[in-house]
């Protein structure tokens, strides 16, 4: 829709001169439908986007002394916690034990709360209750495996102290759809409620902190999708070493996924689904996947003698609860077999979107058909666990599939500066005049905002058969990567910030996107109560922003005993 910057602002105004009320009740009442209806908001901060970047720029803003509204939507907080279904990916260090580094303090109470609501609340073992980072799940894939409903509890207690104050609105299902913006200036977004009914944003400061990046192209600030051109920065390329292509190609984006709540109980039971109309489609594609990785949830298995996929993103494991309360083990399925491959959700229209979702449901529901009829049994015992079932208490949908794609790869700002393979990776550092790093280290920003780490891991496409694993340093989150060309109050707030194809692979993990929105609301917040802009603080003003960032718990370096590590446990050099 478009909307005329006379009638939105006419309209916006004489609503909110009104004192209209916003929207304060909790997200159960959200979800039942039982919401305020109001017209305009007006805020110092509007956040888009409720996922984990979202709720952590909320955090960041309303600390640093803004008004937020937040808008998501789905009828849930959290993104990849939740509504993605997608347990944590971190890294070696994020752990107590191991430094704790590579996080807000924010994100680590975030993940300590989550354990003490176990201990707390769930019939857990003595062995869980008595370790000091214990797992609920097991999982080998994440350190921290809990069910979503923990993580979207223990979000919205860090949420509820703002939102009680009324410095915070939490505004759920609501989609933006167009936005007004003068002089590079953006002045209000436009929503659509789940009612058909177009409601309105006025805001200082604007953050992108969707997955897809939808803020971008509202917005008209300059931003690209899927791979740039590569080869030599001399002839237009981005000089990394993973992206030799000659030609952009704006599809190349990574697969995304729809993923599965699963339960299984050892006591066995009929659970098998309809066939779906694809699976023929698709059954080459399990045979090979299942043939050389086991799957098996009748036992666990050491990892050391060939990781168990049930085991993988299993978020409830018998170990961890007291004899007889778990009826039965959970677990996300996520793995390279239901990654859809076959279309993209950034740069399509709305039907092709729509269309690629309910193919990347099938191909979901396809191979737990599989896993429940045809993978071989590695007992021998025939083919199948029919005791699988959907959990669709656990998904929050009436399907068991997730309520949103697991997305990896949206658009991406055209930031006043971007960061390349060669700032971060390990086979493709480079010094700043191009030269091959001898020091083992990521790029060190004078404008950071925070810290990460992961491996440039691009999953394959549409375009890319073999995707990307390859080696990455502790990198840091620049602030000028957040801060678009043209556009003077948005900021990324999550995935769209201004990488690559390629370091998009490392900074979209859980504690990476966290610490990009929750430094993303602490600078707008920083712009507001100092009278400046984010351009001006990347200049002339990092150390007054610094200072505030680590009165906040956030770091922007990485001790130097760890930059110049890469290695993730388990793993050899590659």
């Amino acid at each position: 829709m478009s909307v005329s910057r006379r009638g939105l602002l006419g309209g916006a105004m004489a609503t909110a001169a009104t004192g209209a009320v916003v929207l304060t009740r909790p997200e159960a009442a959200a979800a039942a439908g039982d919401v305020p209806t109001v017209g305009t908001f007006r805020t110092d901060v509007v956040i888009v986007g409720g996922g984990i970047g979202g709720v952590a720029a909320a955090l960041g803003a309303v600390r640093t002394g803004a008004t937020v509204l937040l808008t998501e939507e789905t009828d849930w907080i959290g993104g990849q916690f939740t509504t993605q279904l997608v347990p944590p990916d971190e890294h070696r260090w994020i752990e107590p034990s191991a430094g704790a580094y590579g996080q807000t303090a924010s994100y680590r109470k975030l993940r300590a709360a989550v354990r003490d609501l176990y201990r707390a609340n769930y019939p857990v073992s003595a062995e869980f209750r008595a370790a000091g980072e214990p797992n609920p799940g097991a999982a080998w894939s994440s350190r921290l495996a809990a069910d979503p409903a923990a993580w979207r509890a223990c979000i919205w207690n860090l949420l509820m102290p703002h939102i009680a104050t009324g410095r915070l609105q939490v505004l759920f299902q609501h989609r933006p759809v167009s936005a007004t913006v003068v002089r590079g200036r953006v002045l209000a977004i436009a929503f659509q409620g789940p009612d058909d009914a177009t409601r309105f944003a006025i805001g200082s400061y604007f953050i992108d902190a969707t997955d897809l990046g939808e803020l971008l192209p509202l917005t008209r600030a300059d931003h690209t999708i899927g791979r740039e051109q590569g080869g030599p920065q001399s002839t237009g390329g981005t000089g990394e070493l993973s992206n030799p292509h000659p030609s952009a190609d704006l599809m190349d984006q990574q697969a995304f996924t729809m993923v599965l709540a699963v339960g299984y109980s050892r006591t066995g039971g009929e659970h098998r689904i309809a066939k779906p109309a694809s699976y023929a489609t698709h059954l080459p594609t399990f045979h090979d996947f299942f043939a050389r990785n086991l799957f098996d949830p009748t036992r666990d298995h050491a990892y050391d003698a060939g990781p168990n996929f049930w085991q993988y993103r299993r978020i409830a494991a018998l170990r961890s609860f007291t004899a007889d309360s778990l009826l039965e083990e959970v677990g996300l399925l996520n793995f390279a077999c239901n990654d859809f491959k076959s279309g993209a959700l950034a740069g399509v229209d709305a039907v092709t979107k729509a269309d690629n979702i309910r193919r990347a449901k099938e191909l979901s529901l396809s191979m737990l058909y599989y896993l429940q009829n045809d993978v071989p049994r590695r007992d021998g015992s025939g083919t199948g666990y029919p005791a699988l079932r959907l959990r669709p208490d656990v998904s929050g949908t009436l399907d068991g599939i997730a309520k949103a794609p697991y997305v990896r790869e949206g658009r991406r700002l055209r930031s006043i500066a971007r960061i390349f393979e060669w700032h971060v990776g390990v086979d493709n550092r480079v010094d700043r005049t191009g030269v091959a790093d001898s020091k083992g280290a990521a790029a060190q920003f004078a404008d950071s905002v925070g810290t990460g780490h992961y491996w440039l891991d691009i999953h394959a496409g549409a375009r890319d058969s073999s995707g990307l694993w390859r080696r990455c340093y502790p990198y840091q989150i620049p602030l000028s990567a957040l801060i678009p060309t043209n556009v003077s109050n948005l900021l990324a707030g999550g995935k769209c910030l201004g990488t690559t194809h390629v370091t998009n692979g490392a900074y979209r993990v859980h504690p990476t996107e966290w610490n990009i929105g929750e430094s993303a609301g602490i600078v707008a917040a920083f712009c507001m109560t100092k009278k400046t802009d984010p351009r001006t603080v990347q200049n002339s003003r990092m150390a007054e922003l610094h200072t505030v960032l680590a009165g906040q718990g956030v770091s922007t370096s990485w001790p130097a005993s760890v930059r110049g590590s890469w290695q993730l446990p388990g793993s050899s050099a590659r």
